[in-house]
């Protein structure tokens, strides 16, 4: 088995909080606004799928 370094434990718990924290931003943004907060993350990745299937069949 590897042994699992400290500094990969640091990344993984940064990256977790800051995970959490970002659905606890999201978690405030849809008590404030409501539905227009849940579906403005959807309506992004439908704009950012669309540019890189552009990109895609361009090249």
């Amino acid at each position: 088995m590897s042994e699992v370094k400290t500094s990969d434990t640091k990344l993984s718990i940064i990256l977790l909080l800051g995970i959490i924290m970002l659905l606890v931003a999201w978690g405030f943004a849809i008590a404030s606004w409501g539905y227009v907060a849940i579906i403005m993350p959807a309506l992004f990745l439908t704009f950012s799928s669309l540019v890189a299937l552009v990109f895609v069949t361009r090249g």
